[in-house]
């Protein structure tokens, strides 16, 4: 595919899937891999561009890439969660990939963690070296954290006389070094990850962090391919002008069901193929992703 701005639905219900069947232009659709074989099989057959993720092996009892060690410490036994083991994140990432090898999508988000930007970075490495372990049917996007450096960057910190280099002075200088890493370990797509905010405020609990002109600044130095819940009416001009690819799950839900004073006389899926001068001026806050 060439590099242009593509929207692209993420998509979990049968319902939700004839909604997006409705609509005219081009886009993508996104699913997780712990769908039915009957439903993503179905996704296949849209001939839309499919992209599938982990949906990091979501696990309530612990986090995915953790387990339970017991150790005997001063005369009692002490739990505590460490990082899984090499093999066993390998074995993993396998059986994702497997799966991921007999829907043949076009694009598979490489496994992450939500705020661990160096975690996500070490977990990258194993997966890509499993993918590449034969030939796949897809592409293997890598996903930088960038979020928690953006965020909650300490802009007085001070490194101590014996801390380890390098050490970065600025979101950009770290987030720059970490985005090369992905490219020097062979991802040649790369998605920007960790952009959603806790909003109670938001329909769906979320909210793009993010400004648009600070969105416009980060996209111009770093050159995604894909801003994960990036896509919103509000930011097309600066997806499109940057050609990058963007996702959201909210479209998918706006009608006149949903709300009839804000959607009963519009298609809010169909605006998003509109050209930028009919795009919204971004007051609505259901506009974010």
């Amino acid at each position: 595919m060439e590099r242009a701005f593509l929207p692209v639905f993420a998509v979990n219900r049968l319902n939700l899937l004839k909604k997006l069947q409705k609509v005219k232009g081009e886009f993508g659709i996104l699913a997780t891999f712990i769908e039915s074989d009957n439903f993503l099989t179905l996704l296949r057959q849209q001939g839309k561009s499919y992209f599938i993720d982990s949906g990091v092996f979501e696990d309530k009892g612990k986090p995915w890439y953790c387990e339970l060690d017991c150790m005997f410490i001063n005369g009692r036994w002490v739990r505590e969660l460490k990082l899984t083991d090499f093999r066993k994140l390998q074995g993993q990432f396998k059986t994702f990939f497997d799966r991921c090898d007999r829907f043949e999508p076009d694009y598979v988000f490489a496994p992450d963690v939500i705020r661990e930007p160096l975690l996500s970075l070490h977990l990258a490495r194993i997966a890509w070296q499993e993918y590449s372990s034969k030939p796949r049917p897809y592409q293997l996007i890598g996903v930088v954290q960038v979020g928690e450096g953006l965020y909650n960057w300490q802009d007085n910190f001070q490194p101590h006389l014996e801390a380890l280099l390098p050490h970065y002075y600025s979101p950009k200088s770290f987030l720059a070094s970490l985005i090369s890493e992905y490219k020097e370990i062979g991802f040649q797509k790369i998605a920007l990850g960790g952009l959603l905010r806790a909003e109670s405020t938001m329909p769906m609990g979320l909210k793009f962090g993010l400004s648009n002109e600070q969105l416009d600044e980060l996209l111009a130095w770093s050159r995604p391919d894909f801003v994960l819940g990036g896509l919103a009416l509000s930011r097309l001009e600066i997806l499109k002008k940057h050609r990058v690819w963007a996702d959201s799950t909210n479209w998918l839900w706006w009608d006149a069901r949903y709300d009839q004073q804000r959607f009963g006389d519009r298609d809010a899926l169909q605006e998003v193929f509109a050209t930028s001068d009919n795009t919204s001026s971004g007051n609505d806050p259901y506009e974010l992703a």
